[in-house]
């Protein structure tokens, strides 16, 4: 009856957990990737519109800007308000041809006076007709606009010498205004070749479902690929506001995507065929089908499977307490069901918890002061330290300060021999102080008149006992975060006393202090002596660490301070008179 039971289970879990899921995913995964494949091409193809547009536009200002630039030129301005010299036609020559050379998109270009005079190396006129009744000239003449686009300018007046034709070219028609009165002088015209806006499609061509084409504003075409679907396409389409239109060719979904510049009054429409661009959608659908069936069947199988091993659970709890009967205590009893069996599991899992917290207990309290004594002695000899000590001794050379560098160097040996101690943690209290006072010596002559240093202990503590390096890393917090911060001279104050029976070595600065905040974290982590991977005060932790894990947690450090005032950092030591 009981296997039973545990099989239902079991095999409804599965069912549940693995089943219907798997189900879930296989119907709403293929729909959601539809969905997101359309969305995706849709944002593709719209990035890409707008790119072609923005390059298309840079490549049209780019040529007005010619234009600008070549009316500058005084021969053209001669020209066009009737002041020729006798070399103004040389000029001319030289400038058009200059400019065409340097600029191969440009397939000829002219300059019409109002009088119909006109001057072009590439151009001729086909009739005697004059030009200034041309459409493109009018256009120029009587438009409000400072600069125009013609699309194809097929039936005027002019043909090219080098045999382009005019369906292949676009021209640009620039109003020329006399420098003086602003009245209307003439038109400077550039045709360019159509070929020559394709390299604004460079890097961004749409994939084999689709294709890009461009409409001026009268809705002709500027730019097409060979393509059937392009003369099918109705310019009346591309009003819709939402820059989206979906249409029907040859019985096969389109989907145009299309905005028009502002400048140049084209319209860039990119086409995407809708099936094809969903087809990976298709094959996704299909595999999500085939990848439901055989899991659903292997979830089956396995299920079957499962539960009856399930169902024999004093197996399974046999065999976890035979292996923590040989000393393996990270084995666990996995109950799920609730049951008899599950809470004798449990009750080994708590006590089995119990051993091992008690045994982690243990291993952290000697870790911790292991990794205690490593810093300390990881701090004994400061690379940096050692660096800015050389060189200071070598800028006082270069001064000639022997004594200085005596001075130096005297302190440096002491500094070194008592950190080393021969490898003892428990030095005397005179030792101490002398390492601190080399330090302070080393660290006065490199920043001069920074601070000044006062040392207070009477001699009768000279013989105690303390353990190394508790002074020092105190002293370097208090220059580099308190008087080093400080405005001026700073002063550092170290005094050692006996007070109950403890010995208090205290360290003061009249530096920048410590804001509230911070402070309150600090002595937070010094009385629970858990500050993590706070590195911001890593010289008090280390120190009082070490202290604690030594002599208990009724010694330590304690920090007071007041910002832009100083700050007061009291060691506790127990008194010791016999370093055994």
């Amino acid at each position: 009856m009981g296997k039973s039971r545990f099989r239902d289970r079991m095999l409804i879990y599965f069912f549940t957990v693995i089943v219907l899921p798997v189900l879930t995913l296989g119907v709403l995964g293929p729909l959601l990737y539809s969905r997101t494949v359309s969305e995706l091409s849709e944002i593709h193809t719209r990035e890409m519109v707008e790119r072609v547009t923005v390059n298309l536009e840079l490549t049209i200002r780019n040529q007005e800007k010619l234009l600008q630039m070549l009316l500058q030129d005084k021969a053209l301005q001669h020209f066009f308000t009737d002041d020729i010299e006798d070399d103004t036609n040389q000029r001319l020559t030289d400038l058009f041809i200059s400019t065409a050379e340097s600029h191969p998109e440009i397939t000829g270009m002219i300059a019409v006076t109002e009088d119909d005079r006109l001057f072009s190396t590439e151009l001729q006129r086909i009739l005697r007709d004059p030009l200034i009744v041309e459409d493109w000239f009018t256009l120029a003449r009587d438009g409000d606009s400072d600069f125009s686009l013609i699309t194809r300018p097929i039936g005027r007046n002019l043909k090219n010498t080098s045999g382009i034709e005019p369906d292949e070219i676009v021209s640009l028609i620039k109003p020329v205004r006399h420098p003086d009165t602003q009245s209307f002088s003439g038109v400077l015209m550039v045709d360019l070749n159509l070929e020559s806006l394709e390299t604004s499609f460079e890097g961004s061509s749409q994939d084999d479902t689709g294709f890009f084409c461009i409409l001026d504003g009268k809705g002709d075409f500027v730019y097409a690929p060979v393509n059937p679907v392009v003369y099918r396409i109705n310019p009346d389409w591309f009003t819709n506001s939402s820059r989206i239109v979906e249409k029907t060719i040859n019985n096969r979904g389109y989907r145009f995507i299309f905005t028009e510049s502002p400048y140049t009054g084209w319209k860039t429409i990119g086409v995407y065929y809708l099936e094809e661009a969903l087809q990976p959608v298709r094959f996704v659908q299909v595999s999500a089908l085939i990848i439901v069936l055989i899991t659903v069947a292997l979830t089956v199988t396995i299920s079957m499977i499962y539960t009856s091993a399930i169902s024999k659970p004093v197996i399974h709890l046999q065999s976890v307490m035979e292996r923590a009967g040989h000393g393996d205590l990270t084995v666990r009893y996995d109950g799920r069901n609730q049951d008899e069996i599950d809470e004798l599991g449990e009750g080994l899992n708590s006590m089995l918890d119990r051993i091992e917290d008690l045994l982690q207990l243990v291993y952290k309290e000697q870790k911790s002061k292991r990794e205690a004594e490593l810093r300390i002695m990881q701090q004994q000899i400061k690379p940096h330290f050692l660096y800015n000590t050389l060189e200071t001794i070598l800028w006082m050379a270069e001064e000639d300060a022997s004594g200085q560098i005596v001075e130096v160097v005297t302190a440096l040996t002491k500094l070194f021999r008592i950190a080393l101690s021969q490898g003892h943690e428990i030095i005397t209290v005179e030792d101490e102080i002398d390492h601190v006072r080399s330090y302070l010596i080393i660290q006065k002559n490199r920043y001069e008149d920074k601070f000044d240093y006062d040392i207070q202990c009477p001699i009768e503590l000279y013989a105690l006992q303390v353990q190394k390096m508790i002074l020092q890393p105190l002293v370097e917090n208090a220059i580099y975060h308190g008087v080093k911060e400080k405005a001026g001279t700073g002063c550092i104050r170290i005094s050692i006393e006996e007070n109950n029976g403890t010995l208090v070595l205290v360290v003061s600065d009249d530096g920048a202090g410590i804001p509230e905040k911070n402070l309150q974290r600090i002595n937070e982590g010094l009385r629970h002596q858990d500050h993590g991977s706070d590195k911001t005060a890593f010289a008090l932790y280390n120190v009082n660490d070490r202290i604690r894990l030594t002599y208990g947690e009724s010694y330590g450090i304690t920090i007071s301070s007041r910002e832009s005032e100083g700050t007061v950092v009291t060691i506790k030591h127990p008194i010791i008179t016999d370093p055994e």
